[in-house]
């Protein structure tokens, strides 16, 4: 379903989010299109919309060899002109279906240049280490856009606490949140939520919430990494912010994996340098 959702966008190139109906989602249009975004295929765009990325070939670490999977757009057109190239190329094309999002198309070359010569034969963009460039390109939590943003006052609906402890929302009150030194809220107004940094009892800011969440956690031991596949795990609630999700989703290709008895996400085909990345932004460290 989602592979026809993805279809539809690369011909429609932008729209609304309220275009992604349940006929090319098969389920929630914005949980199918953080997907996408994540496995960069798409980027969100202001008021609530949508635009679908150019295609292009993201290289694999090299540690998996001469490997790229397909982002981006994806028409039939696309995909004729990618299986010619790699046939003239000696390529070889695996297609992997995931489970809620479109298949994973990898491109694999007898070398690192014949997978560049692959790329330009099919008129594809090629970045070499994707994922890494990616995760070296993005803030650290440390330095992630924050905006001041005064303490809420007057009658609220709700009120939580993220627990780095529980690893999870607590709730919590007002004045509980006004009287903070530090922590992350969500308070619950008429109109919206809002999610408020302390660092202070005097000070607050607008934060993204993923972001808010590792900032609380900083420090904590909550990350595990297998050599052996190079399997990264979270807790479900330290899910990084897009860009970082990115990098780490284009170390495979695939999106991470959910233990919901756990409460765990798991990211594959991480590499040494990748995970040194992720602790340094995210400020985690190692079980």
């Amino acid at each position: 379903m989602t592979d026809a959702a993805l279809k539809w966008m690369s011909f429609r190139r932008s729209g609304k989010i309220a275009d992604l109906g349940a006929d090319l989602t098969g389920g929630s249009p914005r949980r199918v299109l953080d997907d996408l975004v994540t496995l960069g295929h798409a980027e969100i765009t202001v008021a609530g919309g949508w635009r679908v990325a150019p295609p292009v070939l993201a290289g694999l670490p090299r540690e998996v060899g001469s490997s790229a999977v397909l982002c981006g757009a994806r028409t039939p057109a696309l995909l004729e002109s990618l299986g010619r190239a790699s046939d003239a190329s000696g390529g070889q094309i695996s297609v992997f279906q995931q489970s809620a999002a479109p298949a994973v198309i990898t491109v694999t070359a007898p070398s690192r240049d014949a997978l560049v010569h692959l790329a330009e034969s099919a008129g594809l963009p090629f970045q070499t280490e994707a994922g890494l460039h990616l995760l070296a390109c993005s803030p650290s939590i440390r330095e992630w856009p924050r905006t001041p943003f005064p303490m809420v006052e007057g009658k609220v609906d709700s009120v939580r606490r993220f627990s780095k402890s529980r690893m999870r929302w607590v709730a919590s009150t007002l004045s509980e949140a006004t009287a903070a030194a530090k922590g992350f809220f969500r308070i619950k107004r008429d109109w919206d939520w809002v999610s408020l940094l302390k660092s202070g009892p005097g000070s607050a800011s607008l934060i993204d919430d993923r972001a808010g969440r590792l900032a609380t956690a900083a420090k904590c031991k909550a990350a595990r990494w297998s050599r052996e596949g190079g399997v990264l795990s979270l807790p479900a609630q330290l899910y990084p912010p897009t860009v970082m999700a990115r990098g780490l989703v284009l170390c495979s290709g695939y999106l991470p994996s959910f233990d919901r008895e756990a409460m765990q996400i798991s990211f594959a085909g991480v590499q040494p340098e990748h995970l040194r990345l992720i602790l340094a932004l995210t400020g985690l460290r190692l079980q």
